[in-house]
């Protein structure tokens, strides 16, 4: 065990006294310092106008081993402007390689090849590649070992402190990147397949991913050995007692995905508006499923633009979590109803009332679900019915 939690040793320390410059910034709870970029590393180190808490620097290090301590999923990056090809060779160009991430884990719009941004992390990353040329990497997608359990959650811990706890926080405790876990009632295969397969389903480059925005564990980031031993941690810590929800991380005034309809602190968040009640699903149920955080109800179709969520349970916790309407299941690409959910106090057995956005349409839904927008995670959901 001694030999295993030696690489790692320095890592914590790193977390409560972070280095000046570099990666540092993204041990700050809020995601980083804000504000419009000024330099190519403030677009490195900072989430993006329109997307979630994510930055370059919450996966990718320059190199390795980083400045804070932290091993990240993503290879470094700091040649990446000399390679030849990305994404094993499927894309050509530094910024269609950057664009999937920006797209598929940060949630924002692409980047186009004539704005600021782009023309400033490019010249950014082209300084930290010098005239060296560098290889292409490649990475391998792997499905977790059959049995993940018999790790030494010891040894979890100190690995996921650092590395894990760049987002889920020291002792899996929670930043507004990602939640608590401590709690979470987690079992062995579904952690391990997280870790392994985590990411959108529908990913133009990456392939065997089952959906989620945390980004997955390649083969050569992270050994079977090492899975089973943060397996063994993320369970065990997941059985103990929650902290109380007012000593929980805020939630960010995060902004809803590219494409969704429903905007933070919109229309949504004012007085209700009327509607006719002429649409064929008006009426109709869906009893939500508990998949996580304690989320039950039932979700009906009031007029044509009004659902009303009856004995909805909801424990409070996670990063911007709201009401999603979506088509067969897809809630990563739905639309959100209402305001962030997360709060001090539990929902108990409350009537949650959303509407739609004014640009949607009960055809534009089939069920809703209790979506985490920055994780890409359904707590809870359910298909419309008659009832």
């Amino acid at each position: 065990m001694t030999r295993r939690l030696s690489s790692f040793a320095l890592a914590l320390a790193a977390l409560l006294a972070a280095c000046d410059g570099g990666e540092s910034d993204l041990l700050r709870p809020d995601g980083g310092p804000g504000g419009p970029p000024a330099t190519g590393r403030d677009v490195y180190e900072q989430p993006l106008a329109g997307g979630n808490s994510f930055a370059c620097a919450t996966c990718h290090a320059l190199s390795e081993p980083a400045a804070d301590g932290f091993r990240r999923p993503g290879h470094p990056i700091g040649d990446a402007a000399n390679r030849p090809s990305y994404k094993n060779g499927q894309l050509g160009s530094l910024l269609e390689a950057v664009n999937t991430c920006v797209v598929e884990w940060m949630a924002a719009e692409p980047l186009r090849e004539d704005e600021e941004t782009w023309v400033l992390l490019e010249g950014f990353l082209e300084e930290q590649a010098g005239e060296s040329p560098a290889e292409p990497l490649a990475f391998e997608i792997v499905a977790p070992p059959d049995d993940a359990t018999g790790g030494d959650a010891e040894a979890g811990e100190a690995l996921f402190d650092a590395s894990c706890a760049i987002c889920h926080g020291a002792g899996a405790t929670g930043t507004t990147r990602a939640p608590a876990l401590v709690g979470a009632e987690l079992d062995a295969a579904y952690a391990a397949a997280r870790i392994r397969t985590s990411g959108r389903r529908d990913s133009a480059v990456y392939e065997g991913l089952t959906s989620g925005r945390m980004p997955f564990w390649a083969a050569d980031r992270l050994s079977d050995e090492e899975l089973r031993d943060l397996v063994a941690f993320v369970v065990e810590v997941g059985g103990r007692p929650p902290p109380p929800l007012d000593a929980g991380v805020p939630s960010d005034d995060a902004s809803v995905p590219p494409g969704d309809g429903g905007v933070p602190g919109g229309e949504d968040a004012g007085a209700p508006r009327s509607c006719e009640a002429t649409h064929p699903k008006v009426g109709r149920v869906a009893t939500l499923s508990t998949l996580f955080h304690g989320v039950t109800g039932t979700a009906r179709i009031v007029d044509d633009c009004t659902i009303a969520i009856e004995g909805f349970h909801y424990d409070g916790r996670g990063i911007d979590v709201r009401i999603y309407g979506g088509l067969g299941g897809d809630y990563a690409r739905g639309f959100a109803m209402g305001p962030d959910l997360v709060r001090p106090t539990p929902w108990e057995g409350e009537t949650l009332t959303v509407q739609l956005p004014a640009a949607r349409t009960l055809d534009d839904l089939d069920g809703v679900s209790v979506w985490c927008v920055d994780a890409a995670v359904d707590f809870g959901s359910g298909t419309f019915a008659e009832p």
